[in-house]
Order: C-alpha cells, then structure tokens, then sequence
C-alpha cells in the first residue's frame, strides 16, 4: 500500500511539473503570461517557505510566547496569501489580454479606461500581498530553527521581487492611461507603497 500511495504521489508530481513546463514554455514563446503572472507566481513560492520555516520553527525552535505568536501569525498569512497570489497569476493574464484585444478592437475609451484599471489592479494587488507578509518578518531570521533559515531568506527575496514587480508594472500602467480620473486611487496605492521602499 505505501508503494501504490508513493507510485500515485510520484505521478502527480510530474504531472504538475508537466503543466509547470507547459507554463513556462508559454512565458517563452507566446505574449501571455507576461512578467506580473511570472511575479506572482515566485511571490507565491515565497510564502510557501515563510510558511514552511513559521511551520518548522514552531515545532523544532525553543521560543518565547511572544515569538511563537510572531511565528504563528507568519504561517497563518502566508498560507492565507499564497492562494491569493496564485489566483493573480491567472488574473494578470485575463486582464493584460483584455488591453491587448482593446487595442485590436479599438474600444472606446471608457471601455478602454476599465481595462487599464483592471490591468492595474492586479500587480498592485501583488504588491500589497507580498507587502503585507514582507512587514511580519523583521527579527524572525534570527529566531527560526537554524535549518531553515535559508527558505526565510529566499522566501523574503522571492517577495521582495514581487512588490518590485508589481510597483513597477502599475507605475507602467499608469503612464500609459495618464490623466484618467478612475485611476486616481490606485496611483495613491501604488504612491503608498513605494514609500515603504529602502533606496537600492
């Protein structure tokens, strides 16, 4: 039985690295997915490792109450956040296909204006995912159990790449659909995290 149950997991395994494949290929050669998909995906791997470490470091680690909370509330946003920003891999590639097929139809601009937000909207919401997790972890490094220190680490670069990302496909959206007042409050969300940046 447990070969038949480790058979099935082995199958399943490359059957996600098949579609994984598939993916990645499609990131190569077609226009969609496109970077912001590709964001939310690695900001994704990211908070499967804060919650692997939080997870870890809780049964393995000798911590204070305090700590244990601090930990604890780590895996619960991460394992929160992580479906989230899966979702938004699909969600860019709806939406950046919606402003490509405006640009072909030649939509009016009203229609034009709900497509740009909607394409703005998505990597702000990958910023400010990655963003939410990035501010619970000052201190933790030195506190997880020593073994996975580098999943903390590389988890944190992961989503750091994806408030980066995600900045920076707003900003990019927004010049292109300047002067439209209904991006007004997403140009104040994305004013709002870039503040929360440290000079590189």
């Amino acid at each position: 039985m447990t070969e038949v149950i480790a058979l099935a997991r082995t199958q399943e395994y490359y059957e996600c690295m098949r579609d994984f494949d598939t993916w990645l290929r499609d990131l190569t050669e077609k226009p969609l997915p496109g970077s912001v998909s590709a964001a939310a995906l690695a900001s994704a791997m990211g908070t499967a490792l804060l919650a692997k470490t939080a997870r870890v470091s809780l049964q393995r680690q000798d911590l204070s109450e305090v700590d244990r909370t601090a930990f604890q509330a780590v895996l619960d946003l991460a394992c929160h956040q992580q479906p989230a920003l899966l979702g938004l891999v699909e969600a860019d590639e709806r939406a950046y296909r919606a402003v490509l097929e405006s640009h072909v139809r030649g939509h009016e601009a009203s229609a034009k204006s709900d497509v740009w937000r909607d394409a703005t909207e998505v990597p702000l919401c990958v910023a400010e995912a990655c963003h939410l997790l990035l501010k619970q972890l000052p201190g933790l490094l030195n506190l997880c159990w020593p073994p996975v220190e580098p999943d903390l680490r590389v988890g944190q670069w992961l989503l750091g790449v994806g408030l980066r990302a995600g900045l920076s496909a707003a900003e990019s959206n927004l010049r292109a659909w300047s002067g439209d007042k209904q991006l007004v409050p997403l140009q104040a969300r994305l004013d709002a995290l870039k503040q929360v940046l440290e000079p590189e």
